[in-house]
């Protein structure tokens, strides 16, 4: 081989190993991650994002009777578009509009949906809008303790909803004497509201009511979903118009009735409707009462209790088998 050939040869070969390499680096820089999810760009965990936001699409929707409105089952939020409370003894940070703080009593003088976490010793979580506008209470971790009023009182409003947040718990506990009440003696529950109110998500309510009712309305309230726990010094749920509940785990310790409803004004009101979930009802007294009606449709309800399992003298209709007494 002539000497010229043999450069030639020895040129094609370095460009050919050359070539390679190239193709090499190129595959090797964007060589997949055989665990990774297609099309998934998120961070693995919400820590990585420096929040434990719910994210809006995982939330099921609900579907449930008449008796139950779209604001009453709406669940999913977007925590972008809510005021932000983050709760904190004697530094409690607001980050948006509609809310302000007073040392440790907080209130929200607007309608929207508001995004709370945090903890408050002695605090209270105050709403206080126009007859006419809703809110919805989003607890994304909370507890709060009071030592002379309700921990959530609903003042004035159209409406108001409490989403617990998934996978959270929330906890409130109050004290067993007020002296922070109005001419009538209100608030008398821990989570006290004046008109509507409705419970629904997929995390944990725990109430504490050392003074009087747990969870008290003088309207309209509703259970969607969620597991609400309530230990009470009267009746553990109490309401003056009505008492709803679709899904969800209700378990209660009552000194006095479990779930009571003891409106008398409108005859299409003071009732008890029930059309699914897991009641746990212990009472010294009574389980289920209500004025004018009892209607269990669906669901699994069990009293332990001291007097009646229902209590009412209009129309009581129980599926089978959702009713046991021990």
């Amino acid at each position: 081989m002539t000497k010229s050939r043999l450069l030639k040869s020895l040129l094609a070969l370095l460009t050919v190993l050359l070539i390679a390499s190239l193709l090499f680096a190129c595959d090797s820089g964007t060589q997949s991650d055989p665990t990774a999810v297609p099309g998934d760009s998120t961070p693995s965990s919400t820590a990585e994002q420096g929040g434990s936001e719910e994210d809006p699409s995982t939330i099921p929707q609900v579907t449930a009777s008449e008796q139950f409105t779209k604001f009453d089952t709406t669940i999913a939020y977007t925590p972008s578009e809510c005021t932000k409370i983050d709760l904190a003894q004697d530094g409690t940070t607001v980050t948006g509009q509609g809310a302000v703080v007073n040392g440790n009593k907080i209130t929200v003088n607007a309608a929207g949906s508001y995004l709370i976490s945090g903890t408050l010793t002695d605090g209270q979580i105050l709403v206080n809008v126009e007859k006419t506008e809703k809110v919805r209470l989003i607890l994304n971790g909370v507890t709060v303790t009071n030592s002379t009023s309700a921990c959530i009182y609903v003042m004035s409003a159209d409406k108001v909803g409490i989403t617990l947040a998934k996978g959270t718990e929330n906890v409130f506990t109050d004290a067993k004497t007020y002296t922070d009440v109005d001419e009538k003696g209100n608030p008398n529950a821990c989570i006290y509201s004046k008109d509507d109110l409705t419970i629904n998500g997929y995390g944990s309510l725990t109430v504490n009511a050392n003074f009087n009712n747990g969870i008290g309305c003088k309207n309209d309230l509703c259970f969607v979903t969620g597991t609400i726990n309530v230990k009470a010094a009267n009746n553990a749920v109490k309401a003056k118009d009505s008492f709803r509940m679709h899904d969800g785990t209700l378990t209660v310790q009552s000194d006095d009735d479990a779930v009571k409803v003891d409106g008398e004004d409108d005859i299409s009101k003071g009732f008890i409707f029930i059309e699914g979930g897991t009641i746990t009802l212990t009472a010294e007294d009574d389980g289920l009462t209500a004025v004018y009606n009892v209607t269990v449709t669906g669901g699994k309800i069990t009293t332990y209790v001291g007097g009646k399992a229902v209590n009412c003298a209009g129309t009581v209709s129980i599926a089978s088998g959702s009713l046991v007494e021990k």
